[in-house]
């Protein structure tokens, strides 16, 4: 068995592993929300919010692994924006829950614009190098 073969089989079961995990965050999601209707519009909104965003960074880690595995450098990108949404639905269950302080607020702020930064850095210089080639 070639490395190439090993690396499509690999790349297979890993993308199916991720596409049965976003399949079951769809089902959570469809279950949590009817069992939330008795609890009210808020607490509905809640759930449904917060495993949006949940199934959000599931379909960037999915394009990530697809990117990694096609051998493209966008892949990176995609573990940054999936870090970034993960924080970010961090924020807003603390935010509903009123479990946040303003530390943990401020240290996750940073930590978002740091990935940020770095993301911008990184789309930047993609233009740049794709400019190159094409000249």
């Amino acid at each position: 068995m070639t490395p190439e073969n090993i690396i499509k089989i690999a790349s297979v079961i890993v993308q199916a592993l991720l596409f049965v995990g976003l399949a079951l965050v769809f089902i959570f999601v469809i279950i949590q929300a009817i069992q939330s209707i008795p609890q009210g519009l808020l607490e509905e909104a809640t759930i449904i919010l917060e495993n949006s965003l949940l199934i959000i960074i599931f379909f960037e880690i999915y394009l990530s692994v697809v990117d990694f595995f096609r051998g493209k450098g966008r892949s990176v990108i995609y573990v940054m924006d999936a870090t970034i949404s993960f924080l970010l639905r961090e924020i807003i269950i603390g935010v509903f829950t009123e479990t946040i302080t303003l530390t943990y607020l401020i240290g996750i702020g940073i930590v978002i614009g740091i990935i940020s930064l770095g993301r911008y850095a990184l789309s930047r210089t993609e233009k740049v190098i794709s400019k190159k080639k094409n000249k």
